[in-house]
């Protein structure tokens, strides 16, 4: 009897190692961003993107689903080109904030699936304050958190980030999110102000 028990649960094992090596060594095609994307995208909007690499595929593995996006920025238009300010564990032992433009945020992770998403009520005194959170948090310096942590600030990941620069601009509340879990990209998805304003996938 335990002779059989343990057969199956070796079977089982073997299926589950074959099912993530699948998980973590299979991709989609990588999306390319083309103009009509960039021509959507308006300042502050908010980028949601699904990555295929080791980090976003750990990201969705530890939430037990591949169905979430797992990583998050706030977009800006500059020199008629478009860049996010994200925090990623692609940056540096020192600094996880990076300013990429778009396509390079798109290659870092390999996205295969990204939404944009724009608040329904942004007025030019918002904007001039997202304006001035997003220069400052652009210029400093905070290691990538792995501890995801919302408490502190020394340390930033990536929704951390997003909800701090909209929350000192006055458009979001800490109060919204539950501050004593990891805040998940898919969060700002369910937030009613927030409407999407362009959604692109490759397929599947």
């Amino acid at each position: 009897m335990q002779m059989k028990l343990r057969a199956k649960i070796k079977v089982i094992g073997l299926i589950l190692i074959v099912l993530a090596l699948y998980f973590f060594f299979s991709k989609k095609e990588k999306i390319s961003i083309n103009e009509i994307d960039e021509n959507r995208i308006e300042d502050f909007d908010i980028i949601l993107s699904k990555g295929q690499s080791m980090q976003s595929k750990l990201i969705s593995l530890l939430k037990l689903t591949t169905e979430d996006y797992s990583h998050i920025g706030i977009v800006i238009k500059e020199n008629d080109n478009v860049f996010v300010l994200h925090s990623t564990p692609d940056g540096s032992e020192t600094n996880g904030v990076r300013y990429d433009d778009l396509q390079t945020f798109i290659d870092l992770s390999n996205v295969s699936d990204f939404i944009v998403l724009r608040h329904k009520d942004i007025s030019s005194e918002f904007k001039q304050k997202l304006r001035m959170e997003f220069s400052r948090y652009k210029t400093i310096q905070a290691p990538f958190d792995f501890d995801f942590n919302n408490f502190e600030h020394k340390k930033l990941y990536c929704s951390e980030l997003v909800l701090l620069i909209y929350e000192k601009a006055g458009l979001f509340t800490a109060k919204e999110f539950n501050l004593t879990k990891p805040i998940y990209p898919k969060y700002f998805l369910k937030m009613n102000r927030l409407m999407m304003v362009n959604y692109k996938k490759t397929s599947p």
